[in-house]
Protein backbone atom coordinates (compact mmCIF):
# COMPACT_ATOMS: atom_id res chain seq x y z
CA UNK A 1 0.00 0.00 0.00
CA UNK A 2 1.19 3.49 -0.70
CA UNK A 3 0.78 7.14 -0.49
CA UNK A 4 -1.61 8.70 -3.34
CA UNK A 5 -2.62 12.17 -4.35
CA UNK A 6 -5.75 12.95 -6.07
CA UNK A 7 -6.93 16.24 -7.76
CA UNK A 8 -10.59 16.66 -6.69
CA UNK A 9 -12.45 19.10 -8.95
CA UNK A 10 -16.07 20.65 -7.56
CA UNK A 11 -18.77 23.50 -8.23
CA UNK A 12 -17.62 26.77 -7.07
CA UNK A 13 -19.90 30.25 -6.52
CA UNK A 14 -23.91 29.52 -7.14
CA UNK A 15 -23.39 26.08 -7.80
CA UNK A 16 -21.89 25.20 -4.57
CA UNK A 17 -19.12 25.97 -1.92
CA UNK A 18 -15.59 24.48 -3.64
CA UNK A 19 -13.45 26.94 -3.77
CA UNK A 20 -11.06 25.45 -6.58
CA UNK A 21 -8.79 21.99 -7.51
CA UNK A 22 -8.46 20.37 -3.87
CA UNK A 23 -5.54 17.94 -3.48
CA UNK A 24 -6.50 14.91 -1.81
CA UNK A 25 -3.87 12.33 0.09
CA UNK A 26 -4.91 8.77 0.12
CA UNK A 27 -2.39 7.07 2.89
CA UNK A 28 -2.59 3.19 2.23
CA UNK A 29 -1.41 2.17 5.18
CA UNK A 30 -3.81 4.04 7.54
CA UNK A 31 -6.64 3.60 4.71
CA UNK A 32 -7.35 7.25 5.43
CA UNK A 33 -8.14 10.04 3.28
CA UNK A 34 -6.19 13.67 4.32
CA UNK A 35 -7.49 16.96 2.42
CA UNK A 36 -4.36 19.08 2.30
CA UNK A 37 -4.64 22.33 0.27
CA UNK A 38 -7.08 23.96 -2.75
CA UNK A 39 -6.15 25.76 -5.71
CA UNK A 40 -8.83 28.45 -6.39
CA UNK A 41 -10.23 28.45 -9.58
CA UNK A 42 -13.77 28.72 -11.28
CA UNK A 43 -15.85 25.51 -10.98
CA UNK A 44 -13.72 22.94 -12.68
CA UNK A 45 -16.05 20.10 -12.90
CA UNK A 46 -14.20 18.00 -14.89
CA UNK A 47 -10.02 17.10 -14.42
CA UNK A 48 -8.13 15.56 -16.80
CA UNK A 49 -4.24 14.57 -17.32
CA UNK A 50 -2.04 15.41 -19.95
CA UNK A 51 1.90 15.01 -20.48
CA UNK A 52 4.18 16.03 -18.09
CA UNK A 53 2.52 17.29 -15.15
CA UNK A 54 -0.46 18.75 -16.96
CA UNK A 55 -3.72 19.00 -15.89
CA UNK A 56 -6.55 20.52 -17.38
CA UNK A 57 -9.98 21.72 -15.78
CA UNK A 58 -13.44 22.80 -17.19
CA UNK A 59 -14.89 25.77 -16.10
CA UNK A 60 -18.32 24.19 -16.64
CA UNK A 61 -20.17 27.98 -15.06
CA UNK A 62 -17.50 30.95 -16.02
CA UNK A 63 -18.52 34.10 -16.39
CA UNK A 64 -19.95 34.40 -19.67
CA UNK A 65 -22.64 33.08 -21.92
CA UNK A 66 -19.76 29.92 -22.67
CA UNK A 67 -17.93 28.12 -20.50
CA UNK A 68 -13.34 27.88 -20.43
CA UNK A 69 -11.24 25.13 -20.72
CA UNK A 70 -8.31 26.14 -18.13
CA UNK A 71 -4.67 24.42 -18.18
CA UNK A 72 -2.29 24.01 -14.89
CA UNK A 73 1.03 22.58 -13.73
CA UNK A 74 1.78 20.77 -10.96
CA UNK A 75 4.84 22.19 -9.53
CA UNK A 76 6.38 20.54 -6.48
CA UNK A 77 2.16 19.62 -5.19
CA UNK A 78 0.95 22.67 -5.90
CA UNK A 79 -1.36 23.80 -9.30
CA UNK A 80 0.54 26.94 -11.29
CA UNK A 81 -2.68 28.21 -14.09
CA UNK A 82 -1.01 28.48 -17.46
CA UNK A 83 -3.45 29.76 -19.04
CA UNK A 84 -6.43 28.74 -20.84
CA UNK A 85 -9.46 29.73 -23.46
CA UNK A 86 -13.15 30.20 -23.90
CA UNK A 87 -15.40 27.17 -25.45
CA UNK A 88 -17.44 27.85 -28.11
CA UNK A 89 -21.06 26.20 -25.98
CA UNK A 90 -22.26 26.48 -22.66
CA UNK A 91 -21.50 24.47 -19.54
CA UNK A 92 -18.58 22.78 -20.72
CA UNK A 93 -18.30 19.54 -18.73
CA UNK A 94 -15.27 16.94 -20.24
CA UNK A 95 -12.19 16.87 -21.72
CA UNK A 96 -10.06 14.46 -23.38
CA UNK A 97 -6.54 14.50 -23.76
CA UNK A 98 -3.97 13.98 -26.80
CA UNK A 99 -0.34 14.12 -27.71
CA UNK A 100 -1.71 17.59 -29.34
CA UNK A 101 -5.54 17.90 -28.98
CA UNK A 102 -8.29 18.89 -26.62
CA UNK A 103 -11.95 17.75 -26.98
CA UNK A 104 -14.10 19.30 -25.32
CA UNK A 105 -17.94 18.41 -24.42
CA UNK A 106 -20.10 21.62 -24.24
CA UNK A 107 -23.23 20.14 -22.04
CA UNK A 108 -25.53 22.95 -22.96
CA UNK A 109 -25.74 23.02 -27.02
CA UNK A 110 -24.12 19.63 -27.78
CA UNK A 111 -21.31 20.51 -29.30
CA UNK A 112 -17.48 19.97 -29.41
CA UNK A 113 -14.93 21.67 -29.27
CA UNK A 114 -11.01 20.77 -30.87
CA UNK A 115 -8.46 22.74 -29.50
CA UNK A 116 -4.47 22.38 -30.16
CA UNK A 117 -2.17 22.16 -27.43
CA UNK A 118 1.11 24.30 -27.74
CA UNK A 119 4.77 22.79 -27.28
CA UNK A 120 4.78 23.95 -23.37
CA UNK A 121 1.32 22.34 -22.72
CA UNK A 122 -0.95 25.51 -22.87
CA UNK A 123 -4.15 25.63 -25.13
CA UNK A 124 -4.34 27.06 -28.40
CA UNK A 125 -6.87 29.24 -29.75
CA UNK A 126 -10.45 26.93 -30.82
CA UNK A 127 -10.03 25.77 -34.52
CA UNK A 128 -13.35 23.35 -35.20
CA UNK A 129 -16.68 23.13 -33.44
CA UNK A 130 -18.61 19.94 -34.20
CA UNK A 131 -22.25 20.65 -33.59
CA UNK A 132 -25.32 17.81 -33.36
CA UNK A 133 -29.27 17.50 -33.89
CA UNK A 134 -31.45 15.85 -32.13
CA UNK A 135 -33.72 15.37 -28.74
CA UNK A 136 -34.99 12.81 -26.77
CA UNK A 137 -38.44 11.47 -24.46
CA UNK A 138 -37.28 13.17 -21.28
CA UNK A 139 -37.35 16.23 -19.94
CA UNK A 140 -33.67 16.90 -19.79
CA UNK A 141 -33.06 15.77 -23.54
CA UNK A 142 -35.04 19.05 -25.50
CA UNK A 143 -31.86 19.67 -27.32
CA UNK A 144 -28.42 17.92 -27.74
CA UNK A 145 -26.37 17.47 -24.58
CA UNK A 146 -22.85 16.63 -25.43
CA UNK A 147 -21.79 14.87 -22.19
CA UNK A 148 -18.40 12.94 -22.80
CA UNK A 149 -15.65 11.74 -25.29
CA UNK A 150 -13.73 8.28 -25.59
CA UNK A 151 -10.98 8.55 -27.96
CA UNK A 152 -9.63 5.12 -29.16
CA UNK A 153 -6.67 5.62 -31.65
CA UNK A 154 -7.80 8.03 -34.22
CA UNK A 155 -11.49 7.17 -33.28
CA UNK A 156 -13.21 9.50 -30.97
CA UNK A 157 -16.44 8.64 -29.55
CA UNK A 158 -18.99 10.64 -27.90
CA UNK A 159 -21.94 10.23 -25.86
CA UNK A 160 -24.98 12.59 -26.80
CA UNK A 161 -27.19 12.45 -23.81
CA UNK A 162 -29.82 14.89 -25.30
CA UNK A 163 -30.06 12.63 -28.63
CA UNK A 164 -29.99 9.76 -27.60
CA UNK A 165 -27.14 9.17 -29.78
CA UNK A 166 -23.46 7.37 -29.70
CA UNK A 167 -21.38 9.99 -32.65
CA UNK A 168 -18.38 8.03 -33.77
CA UNK A 169 -15.93 10.64 -35.45
CA UNK A 170 -12.13 9.58 -37.02
CA UNK A 171 -9.52 11.90 -36.40
CA UNK A 172 -8.03 13.51 -39.70
CA UNK A 173 -5.13 16.38 -39.86
CA UNK A 174 -5.92 17.25 -36.37
CA UNK A 175 -9.58 17.84 -36.75
CA UNK A 176 -12.32 15.42 -36.25
CA UNK A 177 -14.96 14.23 -39.19
CA UNK A 178 -18.14 12.51 -37.71
CA UNK A 179 -18.24 8.89 -39.71
CA UNK A 180 -21.34 7.15 -38.16
CA UNK A 181 -24.08 8.08 -35.94
CA UNK A 182 -25.58 5.57 -33.78
CA UNK A 183 -28.80 5.42 -32.06
CA UNK A 184 -29.68 4.22 -28.69
CA UNK A 185 -33.28 3.09 -26.84
CA UNK A 186 -35.29 6.22 -26.32
CA UNK A 187 -34.48 8.14 -22.87
CA UNK A 188 -31.12 6.39 -22.32
CA UNK A 189 -29.40 9.71 -21.69
CA UNK A 190 -25.96 8.30 -23.22
CA UNK A 191 -23.19 9.91 -20.20
CA UNK A 192 -20.39 8.49 -19.68
CA UNK A 193 -17.70 5.96 -21.54
CA UNK A 194 -14.84 3.79 -20.60
CA UNK A 195 -12.52 1.29 -21.78
CA UNK A 196 -12.59 -2.32 -20.88
CA UNK A 197 -10.41 -4.76 -23.40
CA UNK A 198 -11.47 -4.66 -26.82
CA UNK A 199 -14.97 -2.51 -25.68
CA UNK A 200 -16.04 0.52 -24.76
CA UNK A 201 -18.59 0.83 -21.81
CA UNK A 202 -21.29 3.40 -21.98
CA UNK A 203 -23.50 4.17 -19.17
CA UNK A 204 -27.13 4.99 -19.57
CA UNK A 205 -28.30 8.38 -16.98
CA UNK A 206 -31.92 7.89 -17.21
CA UNK A 207 -33.24 4.84 -17.71
CA UNK A 208 -30.86 2.33 -16.08
CA UNK A 209 -28.85 1.14 -18.97
CA UNK A 210 -25.78 -0.43 -19.62
CA UNK A 211 -23.84 -1.13 -23.25
CA UNK A 212 -20.75 -2.68 -24.77
CA UNK A 213 -19.96 -0.55 -27.53
CA UNK A 214 -17.51 -1.95 -30.96
CA UNK A 215 -14.79 0.58 -32.43
CA UNK A 216 -17.55 1.65 -35.02
CA UNK A 217 -20.37 2.68 -31.78
CA UNK A 218 -22.17 -0.32 -32.34
CA UNK A 219 -23.44 -2.06 -29.62
CA UNK A 220 -22.31 -5.06 -28.71
CA UNK A 221 -24.53 -6.08 -25.49
CA UNK A 222 -27.08 -4.26 -22.98
CA UNK A 223 -27.29 -4.91 -20.05
CA UNK A 224 -29.01 -3.03 -16.22
CA UNK A 225 -27.49 -1.36 -13.91
CA UNK A 226 -29.52 -2.32 -10.78
CA UNK A 227 -32.46 -4.66 -10.24
CA UNK A 228 -34.17 -2.26 -8.09
CA UNK A 229 -33.46 0.70 -10.47
CA UNK A 230 -35.21 3.57 -8.67
CA UNK A 231 -36.99 6.36 -11.69
CA UNK A 232 -36.15 8.83 -10.37
CA UNK A 233 -32.07 8.26 -9.95
CA UNK A 234 -29.49 9.27 -13.14
CA UNK A 235 -26.70 6.83 -12.91
CA UNK A 236 -23.31 8.83 -13.14
CA UNK A 237 -19.37 7.80 -12.95
CA UNK A 238 -17.92 4.75 -14.30
CA UNK A 239 -14.88 3.02 -12.34
CA UNK A 240 -13.73 -0.59 -12.90
CA UNK A 241 -11.59 -2.75 -10.40
CA UNK A 242 -7.92 -4.11 -10.76
CA UNK A 243 -9.45 -7.84 -12.22
CA UNK A 244 -11.63 -6.05 -14.79
CA UNK A 245 -14.18 -8.34 -13.53
CA UNK A 246 -16.54 -5.67 -11.94
CA UNK A 247 -17.49 -1.98 -12.91
CA UNK A 248 -19.21 0.29 -10.67
CA UNK A 249 -21.61 3.52 -11.00
CA UNK A 250 -23.13 6.29 -8.73
CA UNK A 251 -27.17 6.69 -8.06
CA UNK A 252 -27.86 10.16 -7.36
CA UNK A 253 -30.54 10.08 -5.84
CA UNK A 254 -31.34 6.73 -4.09
CA UNK A 255 -27.68 7.50 -2.68
CA UNK A 256 -26.72 3.78 -4.02
CA UNK A 257 -23.19 2.67 -5.88
CA UNK A 258 -23.94 -0.06 -8.25
CA UNK A 259 -22.17 -2.70 -8.76
CA UNK A 260 -22.25 -4.97 -12.11
CA UNK A 261 -20.37 -7.66 -13.60
CA UNK A 262 -18.47 -6.90 -16.63
CA UNK A 263 -18.79 -10.35 -18.96
CA UNK A 264 -22.49 -9.92 -19.13
CA UNK A 265 -23.18 -6.08 -17.81
CA UNK A 266 -25.40 -7.88 -15.53
CA UNK A 267 -26.55 -6.54 -11.99
CA UNK A 268 -24.82 -7.67 -8.54
CA UNK A 269 -25.75 -5.75 -6.13
CA UNK A 270 -26.00 -1.92 -4.74
CA UNK A 271 -24.56 -0.79 -1.27
CA UNK A 272 -25.26 2.74 0.42
CA UNK A 273 -22.53 5.73 -1.53
CA UNK A 274 -22.18 7.49 2.04
CA UNK A 275 -23.28 10.59 0.99
CA UNK A 276 -25.34 12.16 -1.30
CA UNK A 277 -25.30 12.54 -4.92
CA UNK A 278 -22.60 10.51 -5.67
CA UNK A 279 -21.28 11.76 -9.11
CA UNK A 280 -18.02 10.27 -9.54
CA UNK A 281 -15.89 7.24 -8.60
CA UNK A 282 -12.38 6.33 -9.09
CA UNK A 283 -10.09 2.93 -8.38
CA UNK A 284 -6.54 3.19 -6.39
CA UNK A 285 -4.34 1.26 -4.41
CA UNK A 286 -5.56 -2.34 -6.12
CA UNK A 287 -8.56 -2.59 -3.95
CA UNK A 288 -9.98 1.21 -3.11
CA UNK A 289 -12.94 2.84 -4.53
CA UNK A 290 -13.26 6.48 -3.97
CA UNK A 291 -16.86 7.91 -4.17
CA UNK A 292 -17.15 11.94 -4.71
CA UNK A 293 -20.70 12.43 -3.01
CA UNK A 294 -21.81 16.02 -4.57
CA UNK A 295 -24.81 17.20 -2.12
CA UNK A 296 -22.74 16.22 1.38
CA UNK A 297 -19.34 17.26 0.37
CA UNK A 298 -17.57 14.27 1.35
CA UNK A 299 -15.41 12.47 -0.77
CA UNK A 300 -16.64 8.26 1.04
CA UNK A 301 -13.32 5.24 0.79
CA UNK A 302 -14.56 1.75 0.26
CA UNK A 303 -12.45 -1.79 0.00
CA UNK A 304 -13.25 -4.16 -2.69
CA UNK A 305 -14.29 -7.43 -1.65
CA UNK A 306 -11.85 -9.57 -4.13
CA UNK A 307 -14.62 -12.28 -4.71
CA UNK A 308 -17.84 -10.90 -4.44
CA UNK A 309 -16.55 -7.11 -5.64
CA UNK A 310 -19.16 -5.57 -3.02
CA UNK A 311 -17.28 -2.27 -1.72
CA UNK A 312 -17.05 -2.59 1.98
CA UNK A 313 -17.01 1.35 3.51
CA UNK A 314 -12.93 2.07 5.16
CA UNK A 315 -13.88 4.35 7.89
CA UNK A 316 -15.58 7.59 7.64
CA UNK A 317 -16.32 10.05 4.86
CA UNK A 318 -13.30 13.20 4.11
CA UNK A 319 -14.83 16.93 3.72
CA UNK A 320 -14.51 18.05 0.50
CA UNK A 321 -16.58 21.00 -0.50
CA UNK A 322 -19.20 20.29 -3.30
CA UNK A 323 -16.79 17.33 -5.34
CA UNK A 324 -17.46 16.21 -8.75
CA UNK A 325 -14.34 14.65 -10.02
CA UNK A 326 -11.44 12.87 -8.62
CA UNK A 327 -8.16 12.57 -10.62
CA UNK A 328 -5.13 10.03 -9.34
CA UNK A 329 -1.96 11.83 -9.88
CA UNK A 330 1.70 10.65 -9.70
Amino acid sequence: MTTIDLLVGGYTGTMGDAKGISLLRWHGELARLELLETTPTSSPSFLASGSAGLVYATDEYGTGPAGRIEAFRRVRGSLRLLGGQPTSGGFPCHVSVTADRLFVSNYLDGSIDVFPLLPDGRIGELIQTLTSHGSGPDPVQERPHAHSTLVRGSTVLSADLGADRVHVQGIENGRLVRTASVALPPGTGPRDLARLAGRTILLGELRGSLFALGDRGEVLDAGTIAEDWVESDHAAGLAIDASARFLYTGLRGSNRIAVIRTGDLSPVATVSSDGDWPRHLCMIDGDVLLVANQLSSTVAAFRIDPVTGIPLPLGSPVEVASPTFLLPVL
